[in-house]
């Protein structure tokens, strides 16, 4: 349960001279000044976008502000290092777009006003992030009224959590809208004619059925043909831009996993077993598992035969006490014992009005909480409280309703209030949202449930183990420390089972398959040079990880040798249609049919049916857009040239076409419509993408994280 669950001149005398030594001493301080301001906006510069300079400060202070948002959002205090990282990438995106689309916006006049701004909260149809971040999740609805008074209450509050929230989703709302019109704008431009309804509608409609022969590439072994070196560079060049690459590194690692030891397998079972006199004594399961278990205590209360089949009948037919083990289970060895019997609902229903506290206010905020209390014992209107008082606005627009819910849905406090309550009891409850007036609405029918307390030693590589590993990798590193030495010793002492590569890593890729946490062996890449090894041994979950740097790949065009083997096969394939087409040619007599030129080439007659450039495949063959689209030129019963395709040489004789008559008028409005839509879809994702490719963007994130 979340606080606020949906709520960026030379001269030749000496006094010439003197002077103009004065002025080059005055210039050249001026410039090292200068020179030295730049080198500092160098070193801290995350970002050139469109011409400006965007400092770290500046993108830390964005990021910071999501996080916040986030928090309040969901209640969490803190993320981890990859959920920061989606937010650095999130915070990046929009910053990059907020860089680029501004100067539009200016050329254009597009602009929202205040008055705008509010008809798309508290209007008749509130825009989509407002529904997103203040609607009920449940029924998808807006509660105006108390959203009205949501944002009355936050103007006369200098600083809170909810006044960061709304801000924040009113900013978003605000570059959301400037964006809409912007792109509206765009779509305006983009409209069907009356000749590319009616090419569509051909191209949908016009369909053509034809025999065929197709001999394939395959059919002529690759000797056949000569490749040379004019060829292939011929080729690169005509071709260059298909070749274009990022900025890229291929590694490879040798890792050494840390694996626990016997030792430790013993050590483990041995703690369980000496512990189970001590754990059986307990009087306080939770705190004894809290305090010596792997981990912690399973709060949950446990239906009939949801436990694992080794301990759901003992425990559902034992008295409180019990113990089952030890046992070995996941890598862990275990205990189990039964910690409670309850009888408890499957399901409750309750409403809450939400008191946000602090180390400050806490006991202020409590007598308030009891007065609450007392209000509603005595009568109050909960729902009326709830729309005053409580900081969960998603749920105080529906008077602190949460539906129904199962146990464990919210926190820890609050679940158990409302779980071993009864229905019509009402609780004050610290969570650590804040303080709670919670009511039970319903229950459902009480069940038998157990509490299970496991305590669990789980095998883990001790520190000697560890330190086992780490002087292997280490001494490996340190005598291996060149690239040829590093793949003799791999070779030698045959440890390529232990070697891995990653191809493609790009400057700021944070996931390498088979590692956790790599970013540090990818930053690694971008600071040494091709032919490096990893002096420095990197610890990567349960591997000590040695890093070696294949090959650098700049951004630009790839080098004529990393493409060559592609290259290769496309002019061996260009070369192989000209000899097929070539031999082809020779066996084809004048007034020929397609039937004895199949069988001079020992070749079977095929035939395809209600061929459309819209749908260019062919039976046994597969998509052939370029033998479609010729086979509607051809002229019908005329053995056409041989003709190249993706998979062959094709020869064909087209035996029936299928043209459209004249477009009815209604459905040739249909298809405009059509083609608008697939306009402002396009437009959508095009424009701004265009932009951002004519705009000069420098990343320099990789320098930071």
């Amino acid at each position: 349960m979340a606080i606020l669950e949906q709520l960026r001149m030379r001269a030749g005398t000496l006094l010439a001279v003197i002077i103009g030594l004065a002025l080059f001493a005055f210039v050249l301080s001026d410039f090292l000044d200068s020179g030295g301001s730049l080198f500092t906006r160098s070193k801290n510069e995350i970002a050139e976008i469109a011409g400006k300079s965007i400092p770290y400060t500046e993108f830390e202070t964005q990021v910071k502000k999501l996080e916040k948002f986030q928090q309040i959002r969901t209640g969490q205090n803190s993320f981890s290092e990859d959920i920061m990282d989606r937010f650095r990438t999130a915070v990046w995106e929009n910053m990059v777009r907020d860089q680029i689309l501004e100067k539009e916006y200016k050329k254009t006049g597009i602009n929202v006003s205040e008055d705008e701004l509010k008809e798309m909260f508290i209007g008749e149809n509130p825009h989509q992030l407002v529904m997103q971040y203040f609607g009920d999740p449940q029924t998808g609805m807006l509660n105006r009224a108390g959203l009205v008074q949501f944002i009355q209450q936050i103007q006369e509050i200098q600083e809170s959590d909810e006044k960061t929230y709304y801000t924040f989703v009113e900013d978003e709302v605000y570059k959301s809208r400037k964006f809409e019109k912007y792109i509206s704008l765009l779509q305006k431009g983009f409209s069907a004619t009356t000749l590319e309804a009616k090419r569509r509608n051909a191209d949908n409609s016009t369909s053509v059925d034809f025999d065929f022969i197709i001999s394939p590439f395959s059919a002529l072994s690759d000797s056949a043909v000569v490749l040379s070196d004019v060829d292939i560079k011929k080729y690169y060049s005509d071709h260059k831009n298909n070749y274009k690459q990022k900025e890229t590194r291929d590694i490879r690692y040798l890792y050494f996993e840390i694996i626990p030891s016997r030792e430790d397998y013993k050590e483990a079972e041995d703690f369980i077993t000496n512990s189970k006199e001590e754990f059986t004594k307990a009087e306080n399961t939770r705190q004894y598992v809290n305090l010596n278990s792997s981990e912690p205590f399973d709060e949950k209360n446990y239906r009939n035969g949801e436990l694992p089949d080794t301990l759901n009948d003992i425990m559902f037919h034992s008295e409180p006490g019990t113990v089952v083990g030890p046992y070995f289970e996941d890598n862990t060895y275990k205990l189990a014992k039964l910690a409670a019997i309850n009888y408890l609902p499957d399901s409750v229903r309750a409403r809450h009005i939400l008191l946000q506290a602090n180390q400050n206010n806490a006991s202020l905020v409590y007598k308030t909480a009891d007065s609450l209390k007392d209000l509603i014992v005595k009568g109050a209107d909960f729902a009326r409280l709830a729309q005053l008082y409580s900081s969960d606005k998603a749920s105080a627009v529906d008077g602190g309703d949460l539906k129904w819910f199962k146990e464990g849905a919210m926190v820890q406090p609050f679940s158990d209030s409302c779980f071993f309550g009864k229905k019509g009891d009402v609780m004050v409850v610290p969570t650590q949202f804040g303080i709670h007036v919670i009511e039970i609405t319903d229950q459902s029918k009480p069940s038998k449930r157990v509490q299970v307390g496991i305590l669990a030693r789980k095998v883990v590589a001790s520190d000697a183990t560890d330190q086992l590993y780490y002087s292997q990798a280490n001494e490996f590193a340190g005598v291996n420390n060149t690239y040829e030495k590093f793949n003799k010793a791999v070779e030698e002492q045959k440890l390529s089972v232990y070697m891995r590569s990653a191809t493609g890593l790009q400057p700021l890729d944070r996931e390498i398959t088979g590692l956790e946490y790599p970013r540090i062996l990818v930053k690694w890449a971008y600071e040494a040079d091709e032919k490096d090894v990893s002096g420095k041994v990197f610890k990567l979950g349960n591997k000590y990880v040695i890093g070696v740097l294949d090959k650098i790949h700049d951004e630009g065009f790839a080098p004529l040798e990393s493409v060559k083997a592609e290259i290769e096969h496309e002019v061996r394939k260009e070369k192989k249609a000209e000899k097929i087409a070539a031999d082809i040619r020779t066996k084809t007599a004048s007034g020929q049919t397609l039937e004895n030129l199949a069988a001079n080439l020992n070749l079977p007659v095929k035939t395809a049916i209600g061929v459309r450039v819209t749908y260019p495949s062919l039976p046994e063959v597969g998509s052939e857009p370029a033998i479609a689209a010729s086979a509607l030129q051809l002229e019908k019963n005329t053995i056409s040239p041989p003709l190249t395709g993706n998979n062959g040489i094709f020869v064909l004789v087209v035996t029936n076409k299928n043209t459209v008559a004249d477009i009815p008028e209604e459905d040739l409005e249909r298809e405009k419509i059509y083609i608008d839509r697939s306009y402002a879809a396009r437009v959508n994702y095009t424009a701004y993408e265009s932009l951002k490719n004519i705009s000069r963007i420098k990343d320099n994130r990789r320098e930071f994280y």
